[in-house]
């Protein structure tokens, strides 16, 4: 039996909407209401997005309801006080726990906890990544069935340049046959601090929350230790994991590939442009691909056909075995964390794809902290033979004066 790691694109926040054919019920939203005006160049209204990638304009927004979902117990007493996570001079999240979690069991909050610590120590972009956290519900609502995990998060809509403008300042390029050059794109709040494009500012960047699998048999393994859980059961799946895929959607690690449309127009996610169907060629179809950061040169991971599957766009292909994917630098019998479907009794990780693919959302990787890690990675078998045209794909740290390769990977 397997589960999506699915983020559910709902939200209670929108009262009334412009397009009537659209209930409001389930969507992304979509919020630009920073105090001061947004660097993006323009100003745009808020839109909700729903569980079928429609994009429509949203009026009114709320901040989001604390109400529990129908099938979830009250809970006693207030939430706990939210948690902080990371260096004030680093990348940090603010994990704002809802009333829902005094339902959760004991070390819950602690492998949320560690997740956070997993990014906060892989990357050192200066901000405050704010992320409410929900058990059994998600922003008040209930949660899609077979989801262990979903998320939502607060965007902008911007266009082509100005998001390859500044993922070329970190050392990317962009050449493919059909980039999508005139489309809109959308970035979550999160992403767009991270790339420069709004001003840091308080509230809220998106929603967690995490199925209390009650009525399936299965139960979380919640292993309270800093690092990659383990020990997971046959009956059991790995929360700390669930926590990483869903909080790097937050961050960014979303896909549309023009599946959206607004005002007739499709929308597409930066992570979007490293998403190939062959050499110099663009996927932008929602039936799957492979991640690539050089020209489609080197896969590095299979996509989600989610056209056929369902899931997510960005999620990686898992829909058969844990390995369908083909990502790099997992320790021998873990679960890539980022899989669109998760199977019981598996370990989940972050890989080194996982890893390559933050950084092409422009999340600059610590420069010490994070050596033995990704040495770790590596000494996973991560293979080190160049390949027959000598391709390499290069991911660059943008801190540096001089960019420098800190990956190397084999042409495919």
């Amino acid at each position: 039996m397997q589960f999506h790691n699915w983020h559910n694109l709902h939200s209670p926040n929108a009262s009334s909407l412009a397009d009537g054919n659209s209930s409001g019920a389930q969507g992304l939203v979509i919020n630009d209401s920073l105090d001061a005006p947004s660097p993006l160049g323009t100003t745009t209204p808020e839109y909700i997005m729903n569980d079928s990638g429609e994009l429509s304009p949203a009026y009114e927004a709320t901040s989001h309801s604390t109400a529990l979902s129908a099938t979830t117990a009250p809970a006693a007493g207030a939430p706990p006080a939210p948690t902080r996570v990371g260096s004030a001079n680093g990348l940090q999240f603010d994990l704002v726990w809802d009333p829902s979690i005094a339902n959760a069991p004991r070390g819950f909050v602690q492998a949320i906890v560690d997740a956070a610590k997993t990014y906060s120590e892989l990357f050192s972009n200066k901000e405050v990544i704010a992320i409410d956290v929900g058990y059994g519900e998600i922003a008040g609502s209930p949660m899609a069935p077979n989801a262990l995990g979903e998320s939502e998060s607060f965007g902008y809509l911007t266009d082509y340049p100005t998001v390859t403008t500044a993922l070329t300042g970190d050392g990317f390029g962009f050449s493919a046959t059909n980039e999508p050059t005139t489309g809109q794109f959308f970035i979550t709040s999160a992403d767009a601090k991270t790339l420069g494009l709004v001003a840091p500012a308080s509230g809220l960047d998106g929603f967690m929350g995490f199925s209390d699998l009650s009525g399936t048999g299965f139960s979380w393994n919640i292993s309270g230790a800093k690092g990659p859980n383990i020990g997971t059961g046959s009956n059991q799946f790995d929360l700390q994991a669930v926590a990483e895929h869903e909080m790097s959607e937050v961050m960014g690690r979303l896909g549309l590939e023009g599946t959206a449309t607004i005002n007739g127009q499709p929308v597409y996610t930066p992570l979007d442009l490293f998403n190939y169907q062959s050499r110099g060629v663009l996927e932008l179809s929602a039936n799957g691909g492979y991640f690539s950061v050089n020209d489609g040169r080197t896969n590095l991971g299979n996509y989600n056909n989610a056209a056929v599957n369902g899931g997510d766009i960005a999620d990686w292909a898992s829909s058969t075995s844990p390995t369908q994917s083909g990502t790099f630098g997992l320790s021998k019998g873990s679960q890539d964390a980022y899989d669109a479907f998760t199977f019981p009794g598996q370990n989940g990780q972050i890989s080194l794809s996982d890893i390559v693919e933050d950084a092409a959302l422009g999340y600059k990787l610590a420069p010490i902290g994070n050596l033995a890690l990704l040495a770790n990675y590596v000494a996973a078998g991560f293979p080190s033979a160049a390949g027959p045209n000598g391709d390499t794909a290069a991911v660059h740290d943008g801190q540096a004066t001089n960019q420098q390769s800190v990956l190397s990977l084999p042409h495919a």
